[in-house]
């Protein structure tokens, strides 16, 4: 039966294990600085509705902030103390709703407030608690991570939404668990109106984790980012800066202020000046921009959570196929690298030597799970192909990625 303390939230499906970089308070320290405003120091840091943790986790043990936070189901709880298990420090994780946690009486005033996509997933009476925490909370200067489900970009969704909500609950009652209803609603739905063919076709692809938290809530509130503003206004934030590059017009990453205090040109570009381009990977596309200090050998504790929550997330990612990053103490966030390059370092945790055993290992996980990796955009099914691909990989994992990993203290 449904937590009722969750107000109407998905809790018989777990959700997924992603990781969100946005909330490295390192990250929005350097957003805010380029966007023109002094970013907080961030010593008590928050994040309110953490899903399995592994944000929460890596953040509150491999980072320098003191972190805490809350999701009301307690299996996501159970999840996030797991991964960082024997961590010291490592962060508070509570089990409570909104209205419980908000009403402790051993909260501290927080520099640093994150939540990713929460606020779409809740009721607007929840949405005031959230504001008030914020208000009460979130220190003079101090940041909030706020990431939503915005329109116009959603708004084709809202009908088909409700169709497969229907379907979904009709299958329900006729017996089928919530994971085997979703997929058959949009499978009817798909045979049905075929006039929703190209976002049932991109459905088809997600797993039931992530449509049931993104669609099957009571609550799914898609808004204008001039209604967020407004909503936030009362809480004395103001909006500063976009996650990316290029926002869009489906889903916003923001950072907000409360008492934003810009900066004069000079003292920014003087910070500015000082920060470090790293590819933290060795061979990722995405270049990680560091602030000062960042990439400095980290604290021997840190380093030790590093390798304990890694451990975590490997033998995680032998199960499981959405592992993808890896704590790394010399940036107290996470690294993205793949699930296959998760699978090749698992190899290597557990005694294998070299390129060729690392991939044979990597096929054996991929053939167990029913996956196939991509390259490029592109599903590899041949067998051959296959066993190519991953000898390529754990070739280049041996001679680029995996230096670059110990260098920072993510690997021994």
């Amino acid at each position: 039966m449904p937590d009722p303390r969750g107000d109407g939230y998905v809790d018989e499906i777990p959700y997924t294990h992603g990781y969100h970089a946005a909330m490295n308070p390192r990250r929005m320290q350097w957003a805010v600085l380029q966007a023109g405003y002094r970013p907080p120091e961030v010593r008590n840091a928050c994040e309110l509705g953490f899903g399995r943790g592994v944000s929460l986790a890596i953040h509150g043990s491999v980072g320098t902030a003191a972190w805490q936070g809350t999701d009301f189901n307690a299996e996501h709880a159970q999840s996030a103390r797991s991964l960082c298990e024997a961590c010291e420090p490592q962060p508070r994780i509570y089990a409570e709703s909104f209205a419980e946690y908000f009403a402790r009486p051993d909260l501290p005033d927080f520099d640093f407030i994150a939540l990713h996509a929460v606020w779409s997933w809740i009721s607007p009476e929840n949405r005031a608690r959230l504001v008030n925490f914020i208000r009460q909370r979130l220190r003079p200067g101090g940041a909030l991570y706020l990431s939503y489900n915005c329109l116009p970009g959603w708004q084709p969704m809202l009908e088909v939404r409700e169709r497969l909500i229907e379907r979904a609950g009709v299958a329900q009652r006729d017996g089928l668990p919530l994971g085997a209803a979703i997929r058959q609603a949009i499978v009817e739905l798909d045979r049905l109106e075929p006039q929703y063919d190209v976002i049932l076709h991109s459905l088809k692809k997600r797993s039931v984790g992530y449509l049931a938290h993104e669609f099957f809530n009571r609550d799914w509130h898609p808004m204008e980012p001039a209604a967020v503003a407004t909503e936030l206004a009362v809480a004395g934030v103001t909006r500063v800066c976009s996650v990316e590059k290029q926002p869009s017009i489906t889903f916003r990453s923001e950072y907000w202020l409360r008492d934003a205090s810009a900066l004069d040109s000079t003292t920014q570009q003087a910070d500015l000046s000082r920060v470090e381009t790293l590819d933290g990977s060795g061979v990722s596309a995405e270049r990680l921009v560091l602030q000062p200090g960042w990439g400095s050998p980290a604290l021997h504790a840190q380093q030790v959570n590093a390798q304990r929550i890694n451990g975590q997330l490997l033998a995680l990612a032998e199960r499981c196929v959405e592992p993808s990053v890896l704590a790394c103490p010399a940036t107290g966030g996470g690294l993205e690298l793949g699930w296959v390059t998760l699978l090749l370092c698992s190899a290597r945790r557990q005694g294998l030597e070299g390129p060729e055993a690392w991939a044979d290992h990597a096929q054996q996980r991929l053939a167990a799970l029913g996956q196939r990796p991509i390259d490029r955009g592109v599903v590899i099914d041949s067998g051959a192909m296959v066993r190519r691909f991953l000898r390529e990989a754990a070739h280049r994992f041996a001679a680029q990625t995996l230096p670059r990993l110990q260098a920072l203290g993510v690997l021994d």
